[in-house]
C-alpha cells in the first residue's frame, strides 16, 4: 500500500479518517482541520496587532505628539490627550488614506471591500473561495489605516485573514464547496476568538452573521468553536491572558426595577443605529461615490476630513478602546455632554474613514458609539432618577453590546462577546433584554453588513437544500388551472352515458358531484375499464359506484408543499381545486407537472438572481463592507 508522501496527503486522510468518527453536521473530518486554522488565524492576529501597535506609537506618538493615558490592560487602545502638532493632526491621516488607496486600488483591486462582509460574501456567493493576497493586502491597508489615526478596528482584517488562510488550506486539500465553506468560517472565527480575546464569542459570532433572521449556520459551529479557542489559546499563549476591558465587579443586575430604564434605552439605540447605517451609507453613496477623482485618492479625502474633526475632539482617532475604558471607570472627563459629542462625532469620524475607502473594520467604531451613548444615557438617568441607578457606568457595558447586537444582527453573540471581553457576567440580564430589544425594533434593512441575506432559502450556499421552503412560499392559486374545461359527472350517470363523456374528453380524471354540484368523488380512465371488465354488471354501474371516496382535494390558500404530499400519498397525477370556505365547489384543477414547473421556474429565477448578483462590477472604493 502507497504511503502518503506529504503533509497534505497526511493531513487528509486523517480528515478523512475522523470524517467517520465524529461526523458532526457532516462537517466530522473538518474537526482536524479546524485546530490549524485556528492556530495560523492566532498567529497572524498576533503579528497583525504587533505591527498595528508599531504605526500607532510612530504615527500617533512620536508624529502627532500624541502620549497614551493610563489604562489597566495592554489591549486596550490608546487614549491620547490633546494635540499638539495640529498640522500633522491633518496630514498623518491624509497621507494614510492616500497609502491605503494606492495599496488597494492600484495594487490589489480585488481587495476591496474585503473585511466580515467579504467573508460573508464568500460564504453566500463565491463558494467559500477567498485569494490568498487579497486577505493580506485588506490587512495591511488596515493597520495603515488605524495605524495613522482613522476610525476603524482591527477585527475586520484579522476575520479576512483566518478566512483566506482556512480557504488556502481547503483548496490544497481539496475539499468540496461545503466544506470548505465552513472551513474558511472556521478560520475567521479564529482570527476573530483572538483578537477579541473571546473563544466562544468569536465562533458564534461567524455563524450568527451570515444572515439578517436569527438563523445560525448550525453545522458550522463545531468547527468553528474549535478553531476560534484555537486561536485565542494561541494569542493568549504570546500577549498572556487577560480582557479586553476591566470592570468592576459591583457593575451587576439589582433588581427589576432597573430594567424599564434598559428597555427605553435599547429604543434610544434603535434610533442612534439608524442615523449611523444611513450616515455610513449615504456619504459612501452621495458624497465620495459621485467624487470625480481617480479612486485611489478617496481615502486621503476621507482622512484629511477625519483630521479635521481630529482638531477639535483626538478621541475619535483609531478603534478608542482606551476612552471606553475610561468611560467604564467613571472618569470625570467623560461628562453627559462630552459622550454625547463623541457619539455623534464618532459616526461622523467612522463614515468619513469607511464610506471613502479607507481600511480597517467597523466593530470598533460601533462599540465605541453605544458605549458613549450608554454612558450618556447613565448620567442622565442618574441625575434624573439617582435613588434608581446605582451605577450609570454599567450602561457604558451595556451599550456597547446592546448597540452591535442590533446593527449588526447578531443579538446572541453581543451578549456572549461583551461578557467574555469584560470578564464580567453580572449584567447579562440588561444586556439580553437591550440586545434583543434592539434587534427587533430595527429593520434588518439597516446593517452593518450589507452581504448578509435575510434567510438560508436566501444563501446559494443552501441551493436545493431548501425544496420544502420554496414550495412552502407558494400557494395553489398561483399555479391552478382554473381555464380548463372539467367534465363534472353527477352522482347517477350509468356506465354507457359515462363512457360517451370519457371518449369525447381529453381530462384523465372526472369528478363525481351530487345534485348541488358538491364534489363526492373522483374517478379516472383506469376506473371506468375495470368496470368494463367487470363480471356484466356494467349497465347497472353509475358513476358513483366509479368514484373514489373521500377526494384528496385542496384549496387556493393551500401551498404547495402541502399539495405535493397529497399527490404522492394518493399516487395520482391531478387534484381537484375546492372553494375554500367548504362548500364543496370545485373551483379549478392542479396538475403534478405544473406544481414541479413552477418549483424549477422559482429556483431558476433564484439562480439567475445570485448571478446577476455574482456577475455585478465591484463597488465602488468604500470599506463599509469591512467590519
Amino acid at each position: 500500500m502507497e504511503r502518503p508522501r506529504s503533509p497534505i496527503q497526511l493531513l487528509r486522510r486523517a480528515g478523512e479518517r475522523l470524517r467517520f468518527v465524529f461526523d458532526t453536521e457532516g462537517s466530522g473530518r473538518l474537526i482536524a482541520f479546524a485546530p490549524i486554522v485556528g492556530v495560523a488565524a492566532g498567529v497572524s492576529a498576533a503579528i497583525f496587532f504587533e505591527l498595528l501597535q508599531i504605526v500607532q506609537a510612530f504615527a500617533l506618538g512620536a508624529l502627532e505628539g500624541h502620549r497614551p493615558s493610563h489604562v489597566e490592560e495592554e489591549v486596550a487602545a490608546q487614549a491620547f490627550q490633546i494635540p499638539t502638532r495640529w498640522w500633522l493632526v491633518l496630514l498623518v491621516p491624509t497621507v494614510g488614506g492616500l497609502m491605503t488607496g494606492l495599496l488597494v486600488y492600484l495594487l490589489a483591486p480585488r481587495a476591496e471591500g474585503q473585511g466580515t462582509d467579504g467573508m460573508i460574501r464568500s460564504f453566500h456567493r463565491l463558494r467559500g473561495e477567498i485569494r490568498l493576497h487579497v486577505p493580506f493586502v485588506t490587512a495591511l491597508a488596515g493597520i495603515i489605516t488605524t495605524g495613522t489615526g482613522g476610525s476603524s478596528g482591527r477585527e475586520g482584517p484579522v476575520a479576512q485573514i483566518g478566512a483566506g488562510l482556512a480557504s488556502f488550506l481547503g483548496r490544497l486539500l481539496k475539499l468540496g464547496d461545503q466544506e470548505r465553506r465552513i472551513l474558511m468560517l472556521a478560520g475567521g472565527a479564529g482570527g476573530l476568538g483572538a483578537i477579541f480575546r473571546s473563544p466562544l464569542g468569536g465562533g458564534l459570532f461567524v455563524a450568527e452573521v451570515l444572515y439578517k433572521s436569527t438563523a445560525l449556520e448550525v453545522r458550522a459551529a463545531v468547527p468553528c468553536f474549535i478553531a476560534s479557542i484555537s486561536g485565542y489559546a494561541t494569542f493568549a499563549a504570546i500577549y498572556g491572558q487577560g480582557f479586553a476591558f476591566s470592570v468592576p465587579e459591583e457593575y451587576a443586575y439589582r433588581d427589576w426595577g432597573e430594567l424599564p430604564f434598559y428597555a427605553v434605552f435599547a429604543v434610544a439605540c434603535g434610533a442612534v443605529a439608524f442615523v449611523y447605517v444611513n450616515v455610513l451609507r449615504g456619504l459612501r453613496n452621495r458624497v465620495f461615490r459621485p467624487l470625480p477623482i481617480p479612486r485611489y485618492l478617496k481615502p486621503a479625502i476621507g482622512g484629511a476630513l477625519l483630521g479635521c474633526l481630529a482638531l477639535f475632539l483626538p478621541q475619535i482617532m483609531a478603534g478608542g478602546y482606551g476612552w471606553i475604558q475610561m468611560a467604564i471607570d467613571g472618569d470625570v472627563r467623560m461628562t453627559f455632554t462630552a459622550m454625547l459629542v463623541l457619539c455623534g462625532a464618532k459616526i461622523l469620524a467612522t463614515s468619513f474613514t469607511i464610506s471613502s475607502g479607507g481600511g480597517g473594520g467597523v466593530f470598533a467604531p460601533t462599540l465605541f458609539i453605544g458605549a458613549m451613548l450608554g454612558g450618556a444615557y447613565g448620567k442622565l438617568c442618574d441625575f434624573l432618577f439617582p435613588e434608581w441607578i446605582a451605577h450609570p457606568e454599567a450602561f457604558v457595558l451595556v451599550g456597547m453590546g446592546g448597540f452591535f447586537a442590533g446593527v449588526a444582527r447578531v443579538p446572541l453573540t453581543a451578549m456572549l462577546m461583551i461578557c467574555e471581553m469584560s470578564g464580567s457576567y453580572g449584567l447579562l440580564v440588561p444586556l439580553t433584554l437591550v440586545s434583543v430589544i434592539h434587534t427587533a425594533i430595527l429593520s434588518s434593512r439597516w446593517t452593518l453588513y450589507e452581504e448578509q441575506v435575510p434567510s438560508m432559502i436566501d444563501s446559494p450556499a443552501h441551493q436545493g437544500d431548501f425544496v420544502v421552503d420554496v414550495l412552502e412560499q407558494m400557494r395553489v392559486e398561483d399555479v391552478m388551472d382554473t381555464t380548463r374545461k372539467l367534465d363534472l359527472v353527477p352522482e347517477g350517470t350509468p356506465l354507457p352515458k359515462i363512457i360517451s363523456i370519457v371518449a369525447s374528453s381529453r381530462n384523465p380524471y372526472f369528478p363525481v358531484v351530487d345534485s348541488d354540484g358538491k364534489l363526492t368523488g373522483i374517478f379516472s380512465l383506469g376506473d371506468v375499464r375495470s368496470a368494463l371488465g367487470g363480471y356484466g354488471a356494467g349497465p347497472l354501474v353509475v358513476a358513483a359506484d366509479l368514484a373514489t371516496s373521500p377526494v384528496q382535494t385542496v384549496t387556493p390558500e393551500d401551498d404547495l408543499h402541502a399539495a405535493m404530499q397529497r399527490f404522492t400519498q394518493s399516487n395520482i397525477e391531478e387534484l381537484p381545486v375546492v372553494d375554500a370556505e367548504g362548500s364543496g365547489e370545485i373551483v379549478g384543477v392542479l396538475s403534478r407537472r405544473h406544481v414541479i414547473k413552477a418549483y424549477r421556474d422559482r429556483t431558476d429565477e433564484l439562480r439567475r438572481r445570485n448571478e446577476r448578483e455574482d456577475a455585478a462590477p465591484p463597488p465602488t472604493p468604500d470599506k463599509s463592507e469591512a467590519l
